[in-house]
């Protein structure tokens, strides 16, 4: 007998099945793999970064994970005792069981700038117990491992000994275990494939990460993106996983961005679960440690190949655009101010994923009646606290220098998913 409820918490719908009876239980994961990164600690011990990976820790020991991996910009300013204040928080919570740990350097790990890069990796190799070069090649629980380091703070030093080692690396690997899944690592993604990989990505990683091989799954920190968002995880001519923060996570370049001041709020993991037929990529929020969209769990059929290949590009050609509910329009205010800025307030529009932002058109309406020049202010939902905290009503501040005092506007709202495709507008007309 099989009973299924589900109910919200933490602001993730979660879902169970209940299983009346062992032989229908699901099968146990060959492996288990626990991924955290970008905390950007200080020294301190009781840097909000550090206390994240410990509450990630913990879960991940109650989850009995084989391997973790730490994947880059660990330290905010390189120290080195940043390394082994995560090393005694390992220890503490995983006591004499522990799993396989698996570290990366990220560009943090190199600041300040002037210091020597090479002093850096030697500090890091040494604290974590790693070859000189910092790149780790490991067989666990008969799946290859391959993470790389950077050279230097730029995302784009990854050199030739990386684009050596890597190709080394993955040859050994399919030569050992043809068809299985490679998992691969490095602090930064490649340039133009997972979100916000087109400012934050590395050119230099397509040379080292030049493979037509759809047994390689890899992830990547850097970004800090939230993992609500599906372009989180692309397929090209292999599998990217972005790992989002331990610390804050990205409010990216909109005109909201100072009102987005609470996303270190929301820390972000992520938990793989490797089976003999498929890999469950398994989103996390650590503010509550529950799972982010279960009923959208990332799946990778095994084996890998571009034909079963799912989140690729061309998933934007059949998404929906949002769309604000019937009447919308009157529901639009414009409130006073805000630390100074006037506020424009308005009902949600709706999504059968989620509403990633609102592009809002201004045009001012001149005293002959003609219409002037436009402008458009593009501001981010709250999403990353979780899809059903997002607010009902949502309200924006408004930078007050676009404004010309006592000019009448009219504004055209147009809700945006995270694909870019725009709903229909909403308009109103008010006084600056």
């Amino acid at each position: 007998m099989v009973k299924f409820f589900s109910r919200f918490a933490c602001g993730v719908a979660m879902s169970f099945l209940l299983y009346g009876n062992a032989a229908a239980a699901p099968a146990e994961p060959e492996l288990r793999i626990g991924i955290l990164s970008d905390a950007q600690c200080p020294k301190s011990k009781d840097s909000w970064g550090l206390k994240n990976a410990r509450r990630g820790f913990e879960l991940l020991r109650q989850r009995g994970v084989d391997v973790v991996v730490l994947g880059g910009d660990l330290a905010e300013r390189g120290d080195a005792e940043v390394f082994y204040n995560f090393l005694e928080a390992f220890d503490s919570v995983f006591g004499e069981k522990k799993p396989e740990l698996i570290s990366i350097m990220g560009n943090h790990e190199f600041a300040p700038p002037q210091d020597d890069p090479k002093k850096k990796i030697a500090a890091f190799a040494k604290a974590f117990g790693l070859p000189a070069d910092a790149n780790v090649h490991r067989v666990i629980g008969g799946y290859d491992f391959i993470a790389i380091s950077p050279e230097g703070m730029n995302q784009n030093t990854y050199k030739e000994g990386a684009e050596k080692f890597v190709k080394e690396a993955v040859a050994s690997a399919r030569k050992r275990a043809a068809g299985k899944p490679i998992f691969a690592f490095s602090h930064h993604p490649l340039s133009g494939t997972v979100a916000e990989s087109g400012q934050w990505g590395s050119d230099s990683l397509k040379k080292v990460w030049d493979f037509k091989l759809p047994d390689l799954v890899h992830f990547s920190g850097h970004t800090h993106h939230p993992l609500q968002d599906e372009r989180s995880i692309f397929q090209d001519e292999f599998t990217m996983v972005n790992t989002s923060s331990l610390c804050y996570l990205s409010r990216g370049n909109y005109a909201n961005v100072k009102q987005l001041h609470d996303t270190w709020k929301y820390p972000q993991m992520l938990f793989v679960d490797v089976y003999a037929d498929h890999i469950d990529i398994i989103r996390m929020a650590l503010d509550c440690g529950r799972e982010i969209k279960p009923g959208r769990r990332w799946r990778l059929e095994l084996p890998l190949s571009k034909e079963n290949f799912t989140y690729t590009a061309a998933r934007r050609d059949s998404r929906k655009a949002p769309e604000f509910p019937a009447g919308s329009e009157a529901g639009i205010k414009f409130s006073g101010t805000k630390e100074g800025k006037p506020v424009i307030a308005f009902p949600a529009a709706v999504h059968d994923d989620f509403v990633h932002g609102y592009a809002m058109k201004f045009i001012p309406l001149e005293a002959d009646g003609k219409s002037g020049k436009s402008f458009e202010l593009n501001c981010m939902t709250d999403y990353y606290r979780g899809i059903d905290r997002m607010a009902e009503n949502p309200a924006f501040a408004l930078p007050p220098g676009r404004f010309r005092p006592g000019t009448r506007y009219r504004v055209e709202i147009r809700p945006c998913e995270s694909f870019g495709k725009r709903g229909s507008a909403i308009s109103a007309e008010f006084q600056f």
